[in-house]
């Protein structure tokens, strides 16, 4: 496998730590925007970034998940930061005539789904946990003069597996968010999901997700979203109870698409 980690300048003189993984030079036939929860480094997330080039994506990512702090520092871009800068990352990393897939997680997928036609055209989006209710729910709301709000997400937000909270011992995060920004979200996913996307749509949900409701789901529904829900799961299907049945789900949703590419 192939990995390649370099710095990525973003149109507002930001700077990202950027990665791209394949099987070997060239040795791929579709592309997958991977972006991730937040809850940890994406190049940590092995399991599902092996999965991806087994079936042939040249996978790229930045460091960066809405809300949360970039590694190795405590600041965090705005809502409008993060969405140009994955925008300009996913149109540096397009390839004339390969599929493009995005496989957004958690507070990430809220903030892109607005604005998808920001993003190349994309064969599908996988959504991993997405949160489309903003303010997410379990907002720590601060003083009203303050512009910001957190929102700790921890072991027993991400697992409901018991025996698998020591892995997340030190893994506990707190996400900042912008009132402004979340206002923005707010106003902006409900037009969002009523649109057609123009491409398959899955979403990948514990049924025990804290930051996921009733309302939620109905509203990924609404968008057209195939919905996979796993019993006693919370907001990180890859790495609770029943991963294998996410991952499982997922290979069904890519050979769906992938299947209904070939009709065409």
């Amino acid at each position: 496998m192939n990995h390649i980690s370099m710095s990525f300048l973003a149109r507002d003189g930001r700077t990202y730590k950027s990665h791209s993984w394949e099987l070997r030079e060239g040795g791929y036939k579709r592309i997958a925007l991977l972006v991730g929860s937040g809850s940890r480094p994406i190049d940590q997330e092995t399991r599902l970034v092996r999965f991806l080039l087994d079936r042939g994506f040249r996978v790229v990512a930045l460091d960066l998940a809405y809300g949360a702090p970039l590694e190795g520092s405590a600041s965090r871009p705005n809502l409008r930061a993060f969405r140009q800068a994955v925008a300009a990352f996913a149109a540096a990393n397009e390839a004339p005539y390969l599929p493009f897939y995005i496989v957004a997680s958690s507070f990430s997928a809220g903030a892109l789904l607005p604005v998808a036609d920001s993003l190349p055209k994309a064969a599908a989006w996988a959504l991993i946990a997405p949160v489309v209710e903003f303010p997410p729910l379990g907002l720590r709301r601060s003083c009203f003069f303050m512009p910001g709000a957190d929102l700790a997400v921890g072991p027993k937000e991400l697992c409901g597996d018991p025996d698998l909270l020591k892995e997340w011992a030190d893994k506990s995060r707190l996400f900042k968010f912008h009132k402004s920004d979340l206002k923005i979200a707010a106003s902006e996913l409900g037009s969002a999901l009523a649109r057609d996307f123009g491409c398959p749509l899955a979403a990948f949900c514990g049924e025990s997700d804290p930051f996921i409701s009733d309302a939620g789901r109905a509203s990924l529904k609404q968008a057209g979203s195939k919905l996979y829900g796993y019993p006693r799961v919370r907001h990180d299907p890859g790495h609770d109870r029943y991963a294998d049945n996410y991952y499982a789900d997922l290979g069904s949703f890519l050979d769906e698409v992938e299947a209904g590419k070939q009709k065409k």
